[in-house]
This record gives structure tokens, sequence and C-alpha cells, in this order.
């Protein structure tokens, strides 16, 4: 005689977790395309910041009465600033999570962008967008650094390369857009729109990092080890006895 098993009955109080509200969330989160996706948005604002300003230059002199000195230190402190940064914010996101230094990256990007553009269309002040850029620069410094970092945390080994590379032509493709993106701007809209364009991109960017990044680990302590010119002394050692 054989026995059959009754089916099991969930009870009432058993629930299913895999529809949640943030069930959702939760499977985008570390998904390596949207990861890329994001962090490429991020360093193609830094990328072609670096050179739509140069077709914006004469527009910004002739507008604020600037002298030549004046206007390329524009460019200048924009450069300086990332470059001098980049290795000190490095150090910060490993201390303190690279995704948190992409973040304040992104928000701040945006933000100096729009303060240069109000500075010279409300301000009309060259001294204002000298020292945004140079803002927007530490802020640059933020997103190129802890890109990477955050892809070597996402990427398994063996698709690291791939996605480096793709992030890095994002970043040629973004630096050789900036002068025809710039023209255009100026042309048809004004020096300011050059900056401005960059809220946008910085607000797609900002949404889809909160939604999908997920945090790098901390860096772990270095292991004691024991130098080998020093070995530890045995449990029997005569430096240890008393004379």
């Amino acid at each position: 005689m054989t026995l059959s098993k009754a089916p099991a009955v969930p009870t009432s109080g058993a629930r299913d977790n895999t529809g949640g509200p943030g069930a959702k969330g939760r499977r985008w989160r570390g998904n390596p395309a949207l990861t890329l996706l994001a962090v490429a948005l991020g360093v193609m604002m830094v990328g072609i910041d670096g050179t739509i300003v140069a077709v914006a230059n004469p527009a910004i002199q002739s507008h604020l009465h600037a002298s030549l000195a004046g206007i390329q230190w524009v460019s200048n402190a924009y450069l300086l600033a990332l470059a001098v940064s980049l290795i000190a914010i490095g150090k910060v996101g490993d201390r303190f999570g690279h995704k948190k230094v992409f973040l304040t990256g992104v928000a701040g990007f945006a933000a100096s962008s729009a303060a240069i553009g109000l500075s010279g269309s409300i301000a009309g002040s060259i001294t204002l967008v000298i020292a945004f850029r140079a803002l927007q620069g530490v802020f640059g410094a933020m997103l190129q650094p802890s890109a990477l970092a955050v892809l070597r945390a996402t990427f398994p080994r063996e698709k690291l390369n791939a996605a480096i590379g793709i992030w890095g032509a994002v970043t040629g493709a973004s630096t050789a857009a900036g002068p025809i993106v710039g023209g255009l701007l100026v042309q048809h809209i004004g020096w300011e729109s050059c900056f401005y364009v960059n809220i946008p991109v910085g607000a797609a960017a900002l949404a889809l990092s909160l939604l999908v990044l997920k945090e790098t680990p901390p860096p772990r302590p270095p292991a004691r080890s024991t130098s080998p010119a020093s070995p530890p002394c045995p449990a029997r050692c005569s430096c240890s006895s008393g004379p």
C-alpha cells in the first residue's frame, strides 16, 4: 500500500517578499549595464565641459567685457582645479565610499554649472564665472576616480576591461563633441546654455545613480606579518629570563 503525501497548504501568515514595493529597486541595485550608463552620464559632463567652453569663450569675453587674461582663466581654472584635486579626492572615496563621492560630484557639478550661467546673465561678473569654474573642476574631479572604483566593484574581472573601454569611449566622444555642441548652443541660444546643458544631464545621472549604484566596499586593513629578520621569540627564550 502506497501513501500519498498531501500537498502543503500555505499558512495565512506567510508572505511573498518578491513583490514588495522595493523589489524592483533591489533588482536594479548593482546592475552592471545600468551602472555603466549612470557613470557614463556623469563623466560625460566632465568631458564635454572641458572643450565646450573653447567655443563659448569669445561670446563670454564680449558679453562680460573681460580681458584676454581673464577669459583664459575661465578654462584654466577648471582644468587646474580638476587636475590638482584628483588624487586627494580619490583618497576621500577610499575612506568614505566612492558612491557617496560620485553622487556629490554629480550634484555639485550640475549646481556649479547653473551658478556659472547665472553669474554671467544676472551678475555679469567674470570673477564669479572663474570662481565657479574652479569649483566645477573640483566636483568634476570627484566623478572620474569614483566612476572607475564603482565599475570595479560592480563588474566581474572578465568583463571589467570591456566596461572600462566603453566608459573611456564615452569620455573621448563627449570631449570631441564639445566644440560642436558649444558652437550650436552659442549660435542659437547663448553662451550660458553651454553650462545650463549640464543640469538635465546631471539630474538624469543623479536619479539613475541613486537607483542603481551600490557602495564600494571599504579597504581592508593591512595584514599583520612578522618580519623574517626578527622571528618571534620562542616560549623558552633566554632573552626573556631574568638575570
